[in-house]
């Protein structure tokens, strides 16, 4: 499975996805507002491909960086995972 243990989808995924998502809505809401670029009919439609856009570009950049850079890398692969004291400095 995807671990995401340093909580980069709560800090930037989630929240951008909402927020894309509320745009969507806020141009069915306010059909007459004076930012809409091609009117509610296409607005809305913009909105949603663009949403859609965005995570299919994550998804794509977030599979080829992890199987180029960290699957085959021998330096990643002899490290266990999850086991911190790889990368802290223990003083006792």
């Amino acid at each position: 499975g995807i671990f995401d243990t340093c909580g980069v989808g709560n800090l930037h995924g989630y929240p951008s996805v909402l927020g894309g998502l509320l745009s969507i809505l806020f141009v069915l809401l306010d059909s007459n507002a004076e930012f809409l670029a091609y009117g509610m009919s296409l607005q809305w439609l913009m909105q949603l491909l663009a949403v859609m856009a965005t995570l299919t570009m994550a998804v794509i950049t977030g599979y080829w960086t992890g199987s180029s850079f960290l699957l085959t890398s021998p330096f990643f692969a002899s490290v266990p995972d999850y086991e911190d004291a790889v990368w802290w400095i223990d003083v006792e």
